[in-house]
């Protein structure tokens, strides 16, 4: 296939949607792509999938086994066209339409029972295209994956995008969410990279494709509209059909170092002060070198991964993207410095980073590396959590993790559960807190909580384990990461419905994922979707 982008596209900003609304309550107009075709018609194509059809019941569900639904028909949305047309179809029916692109939301909502889901896993182009104003840019389609991004803009194009590790995550919900990843602290978020978004809205009347660009004039409908989609999250504001981003792309490094150690529990339960040291060290370097001015030390990522005991290890990853890797040994050296256990070599499945070699550190080309550490798991049972930490740890928040990770609980397997500390901050901090919808511009470490199981009927005791601990651990300020303390909220990507929905009067995901950016987003939600149509039990909300 040629790395010319085509005109054919339609990505996926997960969705939830209103029930029973129809074209004509909406007073839709009979339109086709609207404002934005000014290309020949394009006709629509896909395919519609009903029970009981084989492939039903794996486009009924997502990655995350916990959530399966019984919609009317899926489709999977073959061009742009299709994506206004099917859109349009599914409000002229009364059913409400939600909108899946790699299928990777941490909670339900795409379910739809009796509903449509538009699925976009079969639109997964790469390559070169132009924006609306004439200028070249490299375009994904939403059903893209993080793997279909690094293959062809690597192979093809020789630059890169600083998205997740996680390979089959869709582009849909990533990008609009703020994603980040292993190259993050050198290039900063995807959104910061970005140029336009193309969108099929539902806004006066019309049911139609829009092209919003970051260009367009300070205050327009379709400023607001591009403003929105860089970190506002999935599924508030239309179904994004391709994402532009600038033509000056990062090119990746030649060559990285991995690194991975353990700490194995048995050690540390003989010497509980070494798990607060190794945690102190960590915090307190990352506290030392993640400010927008670092230079040393912006091209290292590391993960923590604070295993509960029963997994046998903690272990830290590491990438280094410069050839010299003295700096990569010092900083191993630091984070375990006064530490009476020593880490071990990690040769073993940690979480999801599979790391089959028998060396502390390992220098590989750049994208081997990525396929090293390019795993999304399997699929199962899940839940998860996440903050933002501005600052290292305190005394508590870490004798709250020691509590419970070496805590066991009757009648549940708590081996594939853990807090996963991230290292942020460097270039993800050189925006201003408004420039984009993700509002957090100074944290250091990024942190998701995380259990995994299969059997249903540990679904009570694996909710309940995860919600104490991370209760526990911020304690301090009601129980959730307040923004602007010690902490800064919850990432819109990881989302978590223990933190309030649309059902509760002022739930705290609206400050804890968007600061003082939410009225901003509930004013383009007027803008482009007044009615609700595309709405979910976290979703951008009406003003009132």
């Amino acid at each position: 296939m040629s790395h010319e982008f085509s005109r054919r596209g339609f990505i996926g900003s997960t969705g939830m949607a209103a029930a029973g609304v129809s074209a004509a309550s909406l007073g839709l107009a009979a339109t086709g792509a609207g404002r934005a075709a000014a290309a020949p018609v394009e006709q629509p194509e896909g395919y519609t999938v009903f029970p009981p059809d084989s492939r039903y019941e794996t486009l009924s569900q997502g990655f995350n086994q916990r959530w399966r639904s019984s919609p009317a028909y899926i489709r999977l949305v073959g061009n742009e066209a299709d994506a206004v047309a099917e859109l349009r179809s599914a409000l002229d029916h009364g059913l409400r339409p939600t909108v899946r692109g790699g299928g990777h939301c941490y909670e339900g909502f795409v379910d739809n029972d009796r509903g449509v889901i538009l699925d976009l896993s079969t639109l997964r182009g790469v390559g070169t295209a132009t924006d609306k104003f004439g200028g070249a840019t490299y375009a994904v389609e939403g059903g893209a994956t993080n793997w279909d991004i690094y293959t062809t803009l690597f192979r093809t194009h020789g630059v890169t995008l600083p998205a997740g590790s996680c390979y089959s995550v869709g582009a849909g919900g990533h990008i609009a969410g703020g994603g980040y990843g292993l190259l993050s602290r050198r290039h900063g978020l995807t959104v910061d990279h970005l140029v336009q978004v193309d969108v099929a809205t539902v806004r006066g009347g019309r049911v139609e494709l829009t092209r919003a660009h970051r260009a367009d004039p300070e205050g327009s409908p379709e400023r607001e509209l591009f403003w929105a989609h860089t970190g506002g999250g999935g599924g508030n504001f239309g179904v994004v059909v391709r994402y532009h981003f600038a033509h000056d792309l990062p090119k990746p490094p030649p060559r990285v170092w991995l690194s991975s150690v353990a700490w194995k529990w048995a050690d540390l339960l003989k010497h509980p002060e070494d798990f607060r040291t190794l945690l102190e060290n960590f915090g307190a370097f990352f506290a030392r070198h993640s400010d927008r001015t670092e230079t040393v030390y912006r091209g290292l990522f590391s993960i923590l991964h604070l295993t509960h005991h029963s997994n046998g290890n903690v272990v830290l990853f590491s990438q280094w993207d410069e050839d010299d890797p003295a700096p990569l040994d010092e900083y191993l050296a630091q984070v375990e410095h006064g530490m009476r256990t020593r880490a071990g070599v990690q040769t073993h499945k940690a979480g999801r980073l599979l790391l089959p070699y028998p060396d502390k550190r390992r220098r590989m080309p750049w994208f081997q590396a990525t396929m090293t550490v390019n795993g999304s798991g399997a699929n199962q049972r899940g839940k998860y959590k996440s903050a933002y930490h501005r600052k290292p740890f305190t005394a508590a928040q870490i004798d709250a993790w020691w509590s419970w990770l070496t805590r066991d609980v009757e009648g549940i397997d708590l081996t594939q559960t853990l807090v996963q500390i991230d290292s942020y901050g460097c270039q993800v901090n050189a925006r201003a807190t408004t420039a984009a919808a993700i509002p957090q511009r100074d944290s250091i470490l990024k942190l998701q909580y995380q259990t995994y199981w299969t059997d249903p009927a540990q679904d009570a005791g694996h909710l309940a384990y995860l919600r104490g601990l991370y209760q526990d651990t911020y304690r301090s300020t009601g129980g959730i990461p307040e923004p602007d303390t010690d902490t800064d909220g919850a990432y819109v990507n990881y989302p978590d419905t223990d933190l309030g929905t649309t059902a509760d009067p002022r739930p705290p995901y609206q400050r804890l994922y968007y600061k003082q950016n939410y009225p901003r987003l509930q004013a383009a939600k007027k803008l482009w979707d007044e009615h609700d149509v595309f709405h979910h039990a976290q979703s951008i909300t009406l003003p009132s």
